[in-house]
């Protein structure tokens, strides 16, 4: 069986010199198509709930859920958690937060999970003036921008990715 195994072994030896390697334009290439083919789950929704609008995005393992409370038509609270794929992350973030303690309240972290408030003036400023359909309307426009950019990103390295394939003809 080892002897087997060793004549194999001398054989692949042999047989990688025959082995074709690829060019550095198509290694690119390979890249490029295997970015495109495995991109990152990117999810972004908002929905307006009793008297909240709630705006998720998931991206890279990372859940950002940020909720802004009404009372009528004025944004009164804004709360942030975000839920990470490991404790560590979790806490490089909850570092960060504390850091920038002049934006946010009551920085919480709870195994993977930090919680916070938004200040008073912060969260003015991403709401102020805005209906809870207002602001809904603001997010679905962002996301909708963002789709847009991904997609035009996506045409940009197909193309590239087939000039390179048609120099790599060539």
């Amino acid at each position: 069986m080892s002897f087997l195994a060793m004549l194999l072994g001398m054989a692949a030896c042999k047989n990688n010199d025959t082995i074709k390697m690829a060019s550095p334009e198509e290694q690119e290439m390979k890249l490029l198509k295997d970015a495109i083919k495995h991109r990152s789950p990117d999810v972004q929704k908002v929905d307006i709930v009793g008297n909240s609008v709630i705006y998720t995005h998931i991206f890279d393992g990372i859940i950002d859920v940020k909720t802004y409370t009404y009372d009528g038509d004025v944004c009164v609270e804004a709360e942030r958690v975000y839920a990470f794929p490991s404790q560590m992350s979790a806490l490089r973030h909850y570092r960060r937060a504390v850091e920038q303690a002049d934006l946010y309240d009551n920085i919480q972290m709870f195994n993977n999970e930090v919680r916070y408030k938004l200040k008073d003036a912060q969260h003015k400023l991403e709401t102020d003036g805005l209906t809870k359909e207002q602001l809904k309307a603001k997010f679905d426009k962002q996301i909708a921008d963002a789709k847009a950019d991904m997609h035009k990103a996506g045409d940009k390295i197909k193309k590239a990715g087939k000039c390179i394939e048609d120099d790599i003809k060539k």
